[in-house]
């Protein structure tokens, strides 16, 4: 891996592509050399990002964006109809999973741009 690999998968907004995109994410998160239950994190947060995204999708598809450096992966999920993040607009199930999001990961932030909503993760390497 060189540094700041950048891997882009574009799936359907179905929930029978977050296999894929788990899968994906947990092989690039492997290559960051985390370690097993890091990349454990990782399966769980792309999954939830995958249901939180796939409720609020722009469009028929989404963009998983995956930035790799030799300690992290980085995550960017969209594009998203806006709001994105706010309690005011998020019902129970959005609120469970940006909880899951920001319990496993390092960062998460869910923000706008050019028109549309993304989410952001990262997770470190230990």
């Amino acid at each position: 891996m060189t540094e700041n690999d950048s891997v882009v998968v574009k799936v359907p907004a179905r929930g029978e592509y977050a296999r894929t995109v788990r899968l994906a994410s947990a092989e690039l998160a492997s290559r960051t050399g985390m370690t097993i239950d890091d990349v454990e994190d990782v399966r769980l947060a792309v999954d939830e990002a995958f249901v939180y995204a796939s409720t609020r999708a722009a469009s028929d598809h989404l963009t998983f964006s995956f930035l790799l450096s030799s300690d992290l992966l980085e995550l960017e999920v969209g594009p998203l109809l806006l709001p994105v993040g706010t309690d005011d607009e998020d019902g129970p199930d959005d609120r469970y999973s940006r909880f899951i999001l920001e319990a496993v990961c390092d960062e998460y932030e869910a923000f706008e741009r050019d028109g549309a909503g993304y989410v952001r993760l990262v997770k470190r390497a230990e």
